[in-house]
């Protein structure tokens, strides 16, 4: 086997790119299993031997691939999290992450749950994403310590709040329970993120 690459000019970064790119789509649509590395290379317009190049494995497609997807969307929601009036309203920062979260699972669910399928599926995939959500709850704490919001436990507690946004997102876009009044359920997160993040 040839020795992996790592890009350094632009068009071969570019090429490594669309590779990944192209995987996530396919992976998307057929699934990781339905999917081989030929028909990412097709439908990226490469040679096999080019995949083979920037990435190991299909795995390893999958792994850049998504954290291409995911990492562009997490990095809109730091910047829109920093760029916020200061000082720091706790109240508009939480109903901002709200709403970005719900924006974000009304286009992207199903790219998510082939994600999350996948991390129960293999342990690398899922050591990958937990070391990535681990980073992301970091960061989160880290724009919340700066503003000087919370101190003892702030991980913990920003990974709390974390697990309560996803679920909250995943109600309103996949999981509706009939029964169940959306705008009291958000309002009733928001207060707990609230009291999680001032304590």
């Amino acid at each position: 086997m040839s020795e992996i690459r790592e890009p350094k000019q632009k068009r071969s970064i570019e090429t490594k790119e669309i590779i990944a790119k192209a995987g996530f789509k396919l992976f998307c649509e057929k699934g990781y299993h339905g999917t081989n590395t030929i028909e990412i290379s097709k439908y990226a317009g490469v040679s096999t031997g080019a995949v083979y190049s920037y990435f190991k494995d299909k795995r390893d497609i999958y792994i850049a691939a998504f954290d291409q997807y995911i990492g562009s969307f997490s990095n809109l929601l730091f910047e829109k999290l920093k760029s916020l009036q200061q000082p720091l309203d706790l109240s508009v920062f939480v109903d901002e992450w709200i709403a970005f979260y719900i924006d974000l699972f009304g286009t992207s669910e199903q790219a998510l749950a082939r994600l999350r399928i996948m991390m129960l599926e293999d342990e690398d995939i899922n050591r990958h994403f937990c070391n990535f959500e681990n980073a992301y709850a970091l960061k989160i704490t880290e724009i919340l310590i700066h503003n000087g919001v919370i101190s003892d436990n702030s991980l913990e507690k920003v990974f709390a709040c974390c697990t309560l946004v996803d679920a909250l997102s995943r109600e309103k876009s996949v999981y509706p329970h009939e029964q169940l009044n959306f705008d009291v359920l958000k309002c009733q997160i928001k207060k707990a993120i609230l009291i999680l993040l001032s304590t």
